[in-house]
């Protein structure tokens, strides 16, 4: 019998938050959604894969799986809500489809002894879905519940192809919206059939869902003392006789501090997203180039954990002005100050900076 899968993805993951859906964040090099499909790719039962998306995204996520070498048969737009999505899904099927499995995009570590469990329980029923029992207690507002006789029902949902697309039309017909697939069929009087689930098949809802991945990046820079130029260090001006000489404001730490939070996130380096060929750039502050750093930072799905930069410059002495340098670099990248760090040494006369002509930077930053 020939076995078609549904991956549902079409959601808006309003509780995720953050600027790009849960369902195409980063996980470990692949997205949220390529790991759920993949977990299905090589089960030679299954032989059609139908993917539901966000409205507009059918080419982004075809593109996306493409790259890591992930089939879709189908990709279709979803849509007001999942179960809506399913039967979009449904109706796009081949005709000679016997069976199918419904998993969420949002369950990428589905392992292959929950979807063969589903198979195999699906060779004596028309219904099933793994399912594990709850590790904590339950109960409502008045009594604790008997956890023995609970379940935590998980996905891929297992059914005969002809009965789901009974039960979503009935549910369409009579204006139901059910929570899960399993709930549409037994609606229409069919039992539905446990198998094991695994705790470790979790549904990524919220950022606590996720692995925390912990990024480190390191920044360099370096410019010449010039005359006739303010000199900013940490977004903060330094009182001196010189300052540094560059197509921007020349803030070595600033700079440092930019190319490591970019090289953290392996988003490239300052001279990429703000070239010195660039009118636009001329006479930046350090303070503008770090605000924009984070903003791309975080359009690709990171947030900073912290900032350690040294300076290295023979003059003036910085001492009275780390504090400052830190509030106000903190306050460029929207942190707390606690999470920024900036010290300074020097090379003892040695070194590009130790004939007194020029400062230098290096800055380490940590992203998740």
């Amino acid at each position: 019998m020939k076995t078609a899968v549904i991956v549902t993805a079409a959601g808006a993951s309003r509780r995720m938050g953050g600027s790009i859906p849960k369902q195409y964040m980063d996980l470990n090099g692949l997205t949220v959604l390529s790991r759920s499909v993949k977990a299905f790719c090589d089960f030679s039962e299954v032989f059609f894969i139908c993917v539901t998306v966000p409205q507009g995204d059918v080419e982004y996520v075809r593109e996306m799986l493409e790259k890591s070498g992930l089939r879709a048969d189908c990709i279709v737009e979803g849509g007001a809500t999942r179960q809506a999505s399913v039967y979009n899904a449904l109706k796009n099927l081949p005709a000679d489809t016997g069976r199918v499995l419904i998993h969420d995009g949002a369950r990428p570590y589905v392992s292959e002894g929950v979807i063969s469990g589903v198979l195999k329980a699906l060779e004596n029923s028309d219904a099933v879905i793994p399912a594990v029992t709850p590790k904590n207690t339950i109960r409502t507002a008045e009594k604790t519940l008997d956890r023995s006789a609970l379940y935590e029902v998980q996905t891929p949902q297992g059914f005969s192809y002809p009965l789901l697309m009974k039960a979503n039309e009935k549910a369409l017909e009579d204006g139901f919206e059910g929570t899960d697939d399993a709930g549409l069929v037994e609606r229409i009087g069919v039992s539905v059939t446990i198998s094991q689930g695994e705790y470790s098949n979790i549904k990524i809802t919220t950022p606590e869902d996720l692995p925390v991945n912990i990024r480190t990046g390191m920044g360099y820079d370096v410019h010449k003392l010039v005359d006739g130029r303010p000199l900013m260090l940490g977004c903060t001006h330094i009182p001196y006789e010189k300052g540094l000489l560059g197509h921007s404001d020349a803030d070595v730490v600033a700079h440092a501090i930019a190319d490591a939070i970019l090289g953290a996130a392996a988003l490239g380096d300052i001279g990429r997203h703000f070239p010195d060929k660039d009118p636009q750039y001329e006479g930046m502050s350090g303070n503008k180039i770090l605000s924009l750093t984070m903003d791309i930072l975080k359009a690709a799905g990171f947030t900073l954990i912290n900032v350690d930069a040294t300076l290295v410059a023979e003059k003036p002495k910085i001492s009275p002005y780390a504090a400052q340098m830190i509030r106000n670099t903190a306050a460029a990248l929207g942190v707390p100050e606690n999470c920024v760090s900036i010290k300074a040494t020097t090379e003892e006369g040695l070194g590009i900076s130790g004939g007194g002509n020029a400062m230098a930077a290096y800055a380490v930053a940590t992203v998740k």
